[in-house]
């Protein structure tokens, strides 16, 4: 199951350079990558503000997806055991994006309004 492996080491790097790319602010407001709500959306500003509040889960996220990875190689598991490191791992991962996404919705939200504020 090397394929495996390697495919989710990958997976795991591309969250973590995409979710520090965003919240660096290198990585804009895009249809592609990164964490997509209505208030990310509406400003780069909240875009930004959103990923960097989300960037502690969203890289455990890609962490727990690199290690499977990284355990299913160095462990030479078989078909059924890295079935379930692949499901058990994703679990994992789905639950710390939707906190990320829950996170940064929220962080997108103040900064809207903080610019809103100073419109005024």
């Amino acid at each position: 199951m090397l394929i495996s492996g390697i495919v989710l080491m990958l997976a795991g790097i591309l969250v973590l350079v995409v979710s520090e790319l965003a919240a660096r602010g290198r990585l804009g407001i895009n249809s592609l990558a990164g964490i997509r709500t209505g208030a990310l959306m509406m400003s780069d500003e909240a875009w930004t503000a959103g990923h960097r509040a989300a960037r502690i889960p969203m890289g455990l996220a890609g962490l727990v997806i690199f290690m499977a990875g990284a355990l299913a190689i160095l462990l030479r598991l078989d078909g059924e055991a890295t079935g379930t490191l692949v499901l058990a791992s994703s679990a994992a991962a789905l639950i710390l994006v939707l906190i990320g996404a829950m996170v940064a919705n929220r962080a997108a939200n103040l900064a809207l309004v903080h610019a809103d504020e100073n419109d005024r």
